[in-house]
């Protein structure tokens, strides 16, 4: 009877911080500006000449989700390699719903740009990881950073 009288308090005290938790965020308000637009604009920024500009567009795209998918899909045949980079990217972090620019994500493995070729393998990947065997999507884990260089021998000097 000893041990939980002692540890009564404890519980009681660990149940009143759990009721204190603060109430969830409201949701965050619609857009004031209309999807189709921002797409737009995100697209065309993906023809911006610093590389943080780009990949942050591409993000935004692929937050924006399925709508972006046919816009992206067009964005592989841009005149400008890092556009095209930047939206294979952005197909990729979609994942499952960007199905349909599979084909155009085939086509773009021939690119004649690197970075397009590498960008279009990895949307591919993360596009067929996120369908299950009936077609479903399933959820997207995040990509595993690949170290630059592998570790140093162990012992050092062997």
């Amino acid at each position: 009877m000893r041990p939980l009288r002692f540890a009564l308090p404890f519980v009681l005290a660990a149940a009143g911080r759990l009721a204190a938790q603060p109430p969830p965020e409201p949701a965050a308000p619609p857009l004031s500006v209309p999807t189709r637009t921002l797409v737009a604009a995100l697209i065309e920024t993906l023809r911006d000449p610093d590389p943080e500009v780009r990949i942050n567009a591409a993000v935004a795209l692929a937050n924006v989700g399925a709508e972006a998918v046919e816009p992206l899909t067009a964005a592989l045949k841009d005149k400008n390699g890092n556009a095209r980079a930047a939206a294979a990217y952005a197909l990729g972090q979609i994942g499952g719903p960007a199905a349909p620019a599979a084909a155009a994500l085939v086509a773009a493995l021939k690119d004649a740009e690197t970075d397009v070729r590498r960008q279009a393998a990895q949307a591919l990947g993360r596009i067929i990881a996120t369908r299950s065997p009936s077609g479903e999507p399933r959820p997207l884990a995040p990509p595993t950073p690949v170290p630059e260089a592998p570790p140093p021998a162990f012992p050092p000097g062997k």
